[in-house]
């Protein structure tokens, strides 16, 4: 399936069961090169979490959709620039997806599945839009990307967690920085500076306050990406949520019983490894009650 949005095109890959149904869920993948099975093959990382998820969705009698992301993958082929690229652009197109979905006669009712960043990028599309009917927040972060950074580069030896901290207050304030270091181009690099300005705008918590649809939070409690008390901060601002946290399942929804790195990696490169059966169990049951 493409979808055109201005100059770009989107593709992804709808999913039907064979009776049908009304209720369709969008599935939007996280952060960095991450493709539309769950899949960041450049960084070595294969999952097929968002391909399982979809599956899981389709036996239990819902359709799901899933997409490579703006300048991702297949949605690569427009050529946009990293400098170009804004949070926003993710949102608008999230938005976009669903007034193509509702716009089709065999469905109705959208579901907003989003994974880690796509968390960030479904609560924001939610409001932007009357078609949603419902929201799933999956290892979501609950506070604003600066505050995470932050947290992330506690550790790092000095002089560098100053010089992160300066930049990051920086871009906070939306100001590009000309003089970051080489050394943290990975983080901090000028092409990038535009996308992380126009995502610090966004807070999480403020985002789930501000839903005014259902949302299911779903938390891991073996993940070593996004904590359990991001799920909380989520569930703080929004008290009509519900709120899943599942034991030993990690940051790609596989179940690991540790936090150790080298372990949790072998999940992240395992894509036989299938998705936490309690995962789907919360999230058809949601489903089914709306």
């Amino acid at each position: 399936m493409v979808l055109r949005v201005g100059k770009c095109d989107l593709y992804g890959t709808l999913a039907l069961p064979e009776s049908g149904s009304r209720t369709v869920a969008l599935i939007i993948a996280g952060s960095g090169a991450t493709d539309r099975d769950g899949n960041n093959r450049a960084a070595g990382l294969i999952t097929d979490c968002y391909k399982q998820l979809s599956d899981s969705l389709v036996a239990n009698g819902y359709a799901a959709l899933r997409y490579d992301k703006r300048a991702i993958a297949a949605s690569a082929s427009a050529g946009i620039s990293e400098s170009e690229l804004t949070f926003d652009d993710y949102i608008n197109d999230a938005v976009a997806w669903v007034e193509h979905l509702v716009a089709d006669a065999r469905f109705d009712r959208v579901v907003l599945v989003g994974h880690s960043e796509g968390s960030l990028i479904a609560l924001a599309a939610a409001k932007r839009t009357d078609k949603v009917v419902a929201v799933i927040s999956l290892a979501g972060p609950g506070e604003s990307i600066d505050q995470t950074l932050r947290r992330q580069l506690a550790t790092q030896p000095e002089p560098y967690k100053t010089e992160c901290y300066r930049i990051i207050d920086e871009l906070k304030a939306g100001r590009m920085v000309e003089d970051a270091p080489a050394e943290l181009a990975v983080l901090f690099r000028k092409s990038v500076q535009p996308f992380l300005i126009s995502e610090m705008r966004y807070n999480p918590a403020d985002e789930a306050r501000a839903l005014r649809v259902p949302l299911l939070i779903v938390q891991g409690t073996t993940d070593i990406q996004v904590e359990t008390a991001d799920a909380a901060r989520l569930f703080m601002a929004q008290r009509m949520a519900r709120m899943v946290m599942i034991d030993e399942m990690n940051h790609v929804l596989k179940l690991c019983s540790t936090t150790n790195p080298q372990q949790q990696m072998v999940t992240y490169m395992n894509p036989s490894l299938p998705i936490a059966a309690k995962l789907v169990r919360a999230v058809v049951d949601f489903m089914g009650g709306l």
